[in-house]
């Protein structure tokens, strides 16, 4: 792909999805080094989020959103648990490296407004771990917030599956899903 070619693919993406997958390839990654992947200038980036700390919380923002998005797809009201269960592994693993973006990045622990966030995003995860429970679907016993991070646990290891080549795409829903059941689930 040739430079101008590639710079117009890059200012088609938006730039958080990009700085996502640079933070998440790079942990530590500098503001430059988002800067250039989004084939922007650091002055540029800057003016939009004055520090690496802003452009964290924004990745964060913009994570919780897409992911409350799918949860919202996935779990309507009123949807039998465990078609909403299915619905949700199959939603969530593709956004496997939005979850290792909020998981990874140890500054966003220290921004209470996006934990509470977060925590508003699980309210209907917990829910539908419940109903799963009083539907027979979950071992006794097993927490609700276990559940629910047993089920981002398994959603992210199947993307990092998928990314590494490791699994195949349409494999990795349902050996989530399947792991998710066979770990805290009645059949288990």
């Amino acid at each position: 792909m040739s430079v101008r070619n590639r710079t117009v693919a890059l200012a088609t993406r938006p730039l958080l999805d990009i700085a996502a997958e640079v933070l998440v390839r790079d942990a530590a990654a500098a503001l430059a080094q988002v800067a250039a992947a989004a084939g922007i200038g650091r002055t540029t980036l800057h003016k939009r989020y004055p520090t690496r700390q802003h452009l964290l919380v924004a990745v964060a923002e913009d994570s919780l959103d897409i992911i409350e998005g799918a949860i919202a797809d996935a779990v309507p009201d009123g949807r039998d648990p465990a078609a909403a269960l299915r619905a949700l592994v199959d939603a969530l693993v593709p956004l496997g490296p939005r979850l290792e973006f909020l998981l990874r990045q140890p500054s966003l622990d220290a921004e209470p407004e996006l934990m509470a966030r977060w925590a508003r995003v699980d309210e209907p995860l917990t829910d539908l771990m419940t109903r799963a429970a009083a539907a027979g679907l979950l071992r006794a016993g097993v927490a609700p917030w276990w559940a629910v991070s047993s089920l981002y646990a398994v959603a992210y290891t199947a993307w990092e599956g998928v990314a590494e080549g490791r699994l195949a795409p349409l494999d990795a829903p349902a050996l989530a899903h399947d792991t998710l059941l066979g770990g805290i689930g009645a059949r288990g």
